[in-house]
């Protein structure tokens, strides 16, 4: 399946190549789930990344649990800070 994932912030720097404006395609098998998106990235898992599906944002056991399809709206975001 394809998956469209857009991000925000510097994570842009982990889609793949060819990506534009924050906006990328990321293949992946069936079946796969949020957690396996995150590692076919290669972002860091160290919770300094937020995912959204379908405009839920997802949390602990859910990114392991929660398989994909290709009709998801995916956000990948940067925690905000401040200082």
């Amino acid at each position: 399946m394809i998956l469209n994932v857009k991000t925000t912030g510097l994570l842009g720097q982990y889609l793949p190549e060819g990506s534009e404006r924050n906006r990328g395609a990321v293949e992946l098998p069936d079946g796969s789930t949020a957690r396996d998106l995150l590692s076919a990235l290669g972002i860091p898992d160290d919770g300094r990344c937020y995912i959204s599906v379908n405009d839920t944002m997802l949390r602990g056991e859910e990114v392991d649990g929660t398989v994909l399809s290709d009709t998801d709206k995916i956000i990948l975001m940067a925690p905000m800070t401040a200082g």
